[in-house]
């Protein structure tokens, strides 16, 4: 499971990968899209991409030359589906809220109906 950076990461990866084998990023591109909520760093980066690669969501090159940090990524099948993953949890939470709702509105009335009874 992903912690809130790493999704924001992979979100953004997503939209700017969307419909292209591989691209160029740099570093900066990634922290200021993700400065809008946290801080991180270029370290914290390095990691947050390191563990999006173990995780099998993306495949990665760094490279640090004279114009700057850049990664080359290419998202892999798991990284391609994140977006509609994370959807359709959002969506199974939702239902599971709702029935959890449900089943207790209907104990209560069950309640209510079985205290009239037996009172």
């Amino acid at each position: 499971m992903l912690d809130k950076k790493e999704k924001l990461v992979m979100l953004f990866l997503c939209e700017v990968c969307s419909g292209k084998k591989s691209y160029l990023i740099s570093a900066n591109q990634i922290a200021e899209f993700v400065s809008q909520k946290y801080i991180l760093s270029i370290a914290e980066l390095d990691e947050i991409m390191l563990s999006l690669s173990k995780d099998n969501y993306i495949d990665l090159v760094v490279s640090d030359g004279k114009r700057g940090y850049f990664y080359c990524i290419s998202l892999k099948n798991k990284g391609m589906t994140f977006k509609k993953d994370l959807s359709k949890h959002k969506k199974e939470i939702a239902m599971l809220l709702l029935r959890t709702l449900g089943i207790t509105i209907l104990s209560f009335i069950i309640g209510l109906i079985l205290r009239a009874i037996f009172a």
